[in-house]
């Protein structure tokens, strides 16, 4: 199915239509005519195993907003939050047709664990997604074209780029790929605690109160290329935990395991919230959420 830029056509995407130009204007490559740019793009298409209609598609993926000064809207943050939110649903949508016997919190736990900064970087690492990179001086400088938050984020950039060239049976397939969704993923194989503390609480109070919490970013340290967030989480308006981490998403990690431990419910390793039993498939390796140390207390 290729509807998806048909349909971006129709509604007069602007975007779309730059990089088909772009294309067109570089020989086919998506680069401008930059020859040594097209070889890199087209050495990509084939390590994803995806042969790209507008391989300007592919140029915008990887490239970082801070790429010679040209701003989120010149670099890949609009498919990025396009993969994110295609990412969740062909994972989703993988794993309930492969576990079928999976209740739905053994689910969410899945699903939480197969798209984690970590195991998108880790992804991301194996195909070599830093090598094909364009950042901006100063984040190069500063080795950012390899930090996890990165290179997740590109890997979410290169999963819109491929939904919006190629469809949606292709994203899944690269998704599945990749990061092999299911039971062993998030399996810890260096004793550190593995377990995705956000999906946890947000079951805890599905089931005991009907709602979930709320996540708010209340102080960010340091330069850009090395931030510290602090994350507090709140449920009915009140903090329930805090914790920091050097990307958001482990912050909010770090915050959802200091109120699971506040609360007295942070299950001992092993536990049920491990599950996904009666999965149709066996995981190639083992990953984990990102690592995290919660502070003593709320600020």
């Amino acid at each position: 199915m290729f509807w998806p830029p048909l349909f971006l056509r129709r509604e007069g995407c602007i975007v779309m239509d730059e990089f088909e130009a772009e294309a067109a204007g570089g020989a086919g490559t998506g680069t401008g005519g930059n020859v040594e740019e097209g070889a890199r793009i087209m050495r990509l298409q084939e390590v994803l195993g995806v042969r790209f209609r507008n391989p300007g598609l592919l140029v915008e993926a990887v490239t970082h907003s801070s790429f010679e000064g040209g701003g989120p809207l010149a670099g890949n943050e609009r498919l990025e939050f396009l993969g994110d939110a295609v990412l969740k649903l062909v994972t989703a949508w993988h794993l309930y047709v492969t576990c079928p016997d999976a209740q739905e919190g053994e689910l969410s736990a899945m699903l939480g664990r197969a798209v984690s900064e970590r195991a998108l970087a880790e992804a991301a690492g194996r195909l070599g997604i830093a090598g094909f990179l364009r950042v901006g001086y100063s984040l190069e400088a500063a080795g950012g074209r390899s930090l996890p938050s990165v290179l997740a984020d590109a890997f979410e950039a290169i999963l819109g780029a491929v939904f919006l060239d190629q469809g949606l049976e292709a994203a899944k397939r690269l998704v599945v790929r990749e990061l092999q969704p299911g039971p062993g993923l998030g399996a810890s194989t260096d004793g550190h605690d593995a377990r995705n503390y956000k999906a946890i609480l947000q079951e805890f109070f599905q089931k005991k109160e009907k709602s979930i919490p709320d996540y708010e970013v209340v102080r960010e340290e340091g330069p850009d290329h090395d931030k510290t967030f602090t994350v507090v989480v709140r449920f009915a308006g009140g903090p329930v935990g805090l914790g920091s981490g050097k990307t958001k998403k482990m912050a909010e990690q770090a915050a959802a395991a200091d109120a699971l431990a506040r609360i007295g419910v942070l299950p001992a390793a092993g536990g049920a919230v491990e599950g996904g039993k009666g999965c149709g498939q066996d995981p190639r390796r083992d990953e984990g959420e990102a690592h995290t140390a919660p502070p003593a207390g709320l600020a």
